[in-house]
């Protein structure tokens, strides 16, 4: 019997239950359901800067429905043109377009337009600090891209953490701290994290050595001839070369053959070994006319530009300037000088390859010389300006680490005075005239850049900037000895420079 009675009031609790779900299915359907009942109906309306109230109360005469606006949206600006449009669509389109939504009570059937909220949504937040690298907005990372136009991988990161957030993350930088701060969803830092972690790693550094000469092209005649019958092997060449390095210069490898290097007006370049490059160094620097300009060696990050300047502030002319005067109705006129800057200009970009041991680099040298121009004026007025030219390349190479990179081509034409003299009889008053000769000569020099990249480990670093294969030479002077028996040589003529 007790049985019976439990059954009983089991199926009962059951039966009471599933009529609840149905009850709250049909609520929940209520709006729907609602809407479905008027779809014989059809809506027409054109609105332009319409208040949203007065919209619903158009769409309520038209459909048959009630609409309440909730304070926050009634006032709320609609443009909207429909004609025959089903209730159902009708209010659909109105509301996705307007980001609004209805709510409708159990039993109601009146519809209360609000504003679509997104779902609430679980977010944390935490800072990553940056070891190796600069966060974009901090000022040696602007520094670097204002002057070199170079870019740094922090702007990587920062890219690669927003394109794995999701819609309601967001990163932003502290330059106070060198950070980034992330927010978003849980599940979504594992994959940040490990992003980070890859991308802030240490970058490497590039120690650049340059050395720069100011050579007489008649001494690359020279060293074509020494070096002619022992080939200098240079990386990124289909076979050995022979100086100055340009295809012209190929020549039969026969023992003994008459070598001769042929000088090329053209910007030429190629990559020596470390033996090449200093034979050829101390050959040019045995040279009385050879000018060592400098020789700097500089530090720099992976990817960033070096920039080496030699450069002078030259005055090529006169820049005038008329003011009228205020107390008067005369004019002033006021001259300065117009300068420019003249000298060597080197650009080196590295990027290194810490696998291979490659190291590619866009290089960049320019000369800018300023040369007598012409004469305008006269009398006391008569002036004599310069005209500034410009002399430059830009390539773009591969060479191996420690290997030198050559770089000629780089013209001009000086003109030197010159004189001979019959000693003792040329310092006789007006008879010595006769045993005087002064005449003009142009002589062909030519800029040669050499440039030696090595990758640097940070533990090094010390020890590779204290070292050096030399003195640094900033000016080379004329070997006094090597002077003195030029002179003794001359037993007949003496040579003077004016």
């Amino acid at each position: 019997m007790n049985r019976k009675i439990f059954s009983t009031a089991l199926i009962s609790i059951a039966i009471v239950c599933f009529a609840s779900k149905i009850n709250a299915t049909e609520d929940l359907l209520t709006g729907s359901s609602l809407l479905k009942k008027k779809y014989d109906k059809t809506i027409s309306m054109d609105f332009k800067d319409a208040a949203l109230n007065d919209v619903l109360k158009i769409f309520s005469q038209q459909s048959g429905l009630n609409f309440i606006a909730a304070t926050s949206v009634a006032d709320k600006s609609v443009n909207l043109y429909l004609d025959n449009v089903p209730v159902e669509e009708a209010l659909e389109r109105i509301l996705s377009a307007n980001d609004l939504t209805y709510e409708i009570k159990s039993g109601s059937n009146i519809f209360v337009v609000t504003t679509l909220t997104r779902p609430s949504v679980n977010l944390i937040t935490r800072m990553y600090p940056l070891r190796h690298t600069s966060v974009p907005s901090s000022k040696i990372y602007t520094t670097l891209s204002t002057s070199s136009g170079g870019g740094s991988a922090t702007s990587g990161i920062l890219d690669a953490v927003k394109a794995i957030l999701t819609s309601d993350g967001a990163v932003i930088e502290d330059t106070r701290t060198n950070s980034l701060v992330v927010s978003d969803i849980p599940s979504q830092f594992p994959i940040i994290e490990q992003t980070i972690t890859k991308l802030d790693v240490r970058i490497p550094q590039i120690l650049i050595e340059a050395e720069m000469l100011d050579i007489n092209t008649d001494v690359l005649e020279d060293l074509g001839a020494k070096f002619g019958k022992t080939p200098v092997s240079f990386t990124g060449a289909s076979k050995n070369s022979y100086f100055p390095f340009n295809t012209d210069n190929i020549i039969d490898d026969t023992v003994g053959a008459n070598r001769q290097g042929v000088i090329s007006s053209e910007y030429t370049l190629s990559t020596l070994s470390f033996a090449g490059f200093s034979a050829a160094v101390d050959f040019l620097k045995t040279k009385t006319d050879t000018r060592n300009l400098a020789r700097p060696r500089i530090l720099t990050l992976n990817n960033e530009t070096a920039v080496i300047h030699i450069k002078t502030d030259e005055a090529i002319g006169l820049a005038s300037t008329s003011n009228d005067s205020s107390s008067s109705s005369s004019t002033e006129t006021t001259s300065e000088a117009e300068r420019v800057e003249t000298g060597v200009f080197l650009t080196v970009t590295p990027q290194a390859n810490i696998y291979t041991g490659e190291i590619t680099m866009a290089i960049e040298p320019k000369v800018v010389q300023a040369r007598t121009g012409g004469t305008f004026g006269e009398g006391t007025n008569r002036q004599t300006f310069k005209d500034p030219e410009e002399r430059g390349t830009r390539s773009i190479l591969r060479v191996n680490n420690g290997d030198t990179v050559m770089l000629g081509g780089l013209l001009r034409t000086d003109k030197v005075r010159t004189g001979t003299s019959v000693p003792i009889i040329s310092k006789i008053p007006i008879l010595g005239m006769a045993f005087r000769h002064k005449h003009l000569e142009e002589e062909e020099r030519e800029l040669i850049i050499f440039i030696t990249p090595r990758i640097v480990e940070d533990n090094n670093i010390p020890n590779i900037l204290s070292s050096g294969s030399g003195n640094i030479v900033r000016e080379q002077e004329i070997p006094t000895k090597r002077l003195d028996k030029i002179n003794k040589e001359l037993s007949t003529f003496e040579h003077q420079r004016f």
